[in-house]
């Protein structure tokens, strides 16, 4: 089993990188392989919504965001963590989300992933940007598992001076590795969100594949075949050209 965490934090030993290394620590002491992602100290550009990664499976920009994805989808269980930033997570979080882009949310390239979800902040917004952050991996046919959220005011005190918000940390570390060995899915969350994809967006996304499987979203419609989400057309109706 691995965890890899996800840390937004701008400083190395920032309070949300605290509290996702408590996370990880407890997920290491729980039997789980873990990893730590420090997107500072990465070199990954912003978005150019050129969509090629819709048509060939992958970004072509030339920096190292391919490798952070191939990280996340080796993984078992997820634990983003990044700093409230204007009631938002910050920019390199953001940026990362932009990038896993529309062809993880068509091709669902994390629903079978465990999330938790950590923020802090000096005044307010923490619980909000602690949930967002487990819900950027849903996608069109399936959604991850959201194991918790934490997310803490710490005014203007370091997080070690939170011990309470350190063992909901670790304790959240602990949970995330026995949903995933339970395989636990908590299919009563988000009901109204989870039953209106099922029977208007994926209806809509399926049509936009199937419409687009020669060009523009060849490799959405090849991962989603490959992964018995969608049908495959008939290969005679595609040299006709249908």
């Amino acid at each position: 089993m691995k965890i890899v965490g996800v840390i937004s934090s701008p400083s190395r030993d920032g309070n949300t990188a605290v509290l996702v290394r408590q996370a990880l620590k407890a997920a290491a002491e729980s039997g789980a392989d873990v990893e730590e992602i420090f997107l500072f100290d990465l070199d990954i550009r912003y978005c150019t919504g050129c969509s090629r990664c819709m048509a060939e499976g992958r970004c072509w920009t030339p920096d190292d965001f391919e490798s952070v994805r191939e990280t996340l989808l080796d993984a078992d269980g997820l634990v983003f963590g990044s700093p409230t930033y204007g009631l938002q997570p910050n920019a390199p979080m953001k940026n990362l989300f932009d990038r896993l882009g529309m062809f993880s949310v068509y091709t669902s390239a994390f629903a079978d992933k465990y999330v938790v979800g950590i923020s802090t902040a000096g005044g307010f917004g923490a619980k909000r940007v602690a949930k967002r952050l487990t819900t950027i991996v849903s996608g069109m046919f399936g959604s991850s598992a959201v194991s918790g959220t934490l997310g803490v005011l710490r005014g203007w005190n370091r997080i070690e001076e939170k011990p309470e918000a350190l063992a909901k940390a670790r304790e959240l570390g602990r949970k995330l590795v026995a949903d995933i060995r339970r395989g636990r899915r908590y299919p009563f969350r988000n009901v109204f969100s989870r039953l209106l994809t099922a029977l208007v967006v994926r209806r809509v996304a399926r049509r936009n594949v199937l419409a687009n499987r020669q060009n523009r979203m060849k490799a959405v419609y090849e991962n989603l075949v490959s992964r018995e989400l969608i049908k495959p057309v008939d290969p005679q109706k595609d040299k006709r050209g249908g």
